[in-house]
């Protein structure tokens, strides 16, 4: 893996995961698909400049995902939602050791320790300080709103070769 520092950063579908890291030359570290890289800002700081590059602010994206969930806390955030790249936070965001997980690279994830062990599509694996309980709950609640937001494309009712579920 290549090891960069970059000023700004904007997810792209081959972002896996933004990692808080408070240090004196880096405030995120960013897993991809093949490399790693720092970023100067925290990770709510790239979503919410990823979320201004792809059409909407992270408040704008939260406030459908707080509607659609009738939540307010942990929510995920649907960054580019018409590529399917959705971001589930493992904690609060106020939590140092929440890590934002990209839905779409996850294979599968389970209970090591206290922790939880995502696996991801690549082979790799990330471990989260948070439960297996608590990140199933996330990555349920980011399958709802990826269904709600392709609601009427999952579910349509016009020609049949566009419809998956009847």
């Amino acid at each position: 893996m290549t090891d960069c520092i970059t000023s700004v950063y904007i997810i792209s579908p081959r972002t896996k995961a933004i990692i808080l890291k408070e240090l004196t030359y880096y405030r995120s570290l960013i897993i991809e698909e093949n490399r790693e890289r720092k970023s100067l800002h925290k990770p709510e700081q790239i979503i919410d400049n990823s979320c201004l590059v792809y059409g909407s602010t992270l408040e704008g994206r939260k406030g459908a995902v707080r509607d659609i969930l009738k939540t307010s806390s942990k929510l995920p955030i649907p960054v580019i939602p018409e590529m399917g790249v959705y971001m589930i936070p493992t904690a609060s965001t106020k939590n140092k050791s929440c890590v934002w997980v990209a839905y779409h690279h996850i294979h599968s994830y389970q209970s090591h320790d206290q922790c939880t062990s995502i696996q991801f599509n690549d082979g790799s694996n990330l471990l989260a300080n948070t439960s297996l309980n608590t990140f199933d709950m996330q990555y349920k609640r980011t399958s709802q709103i990826i269904v709600h937001m392709n609601r009427s494309f999952l579910f349509s009712r016009g020609n049949p070769s566009k419809r998956i579920l009847r």
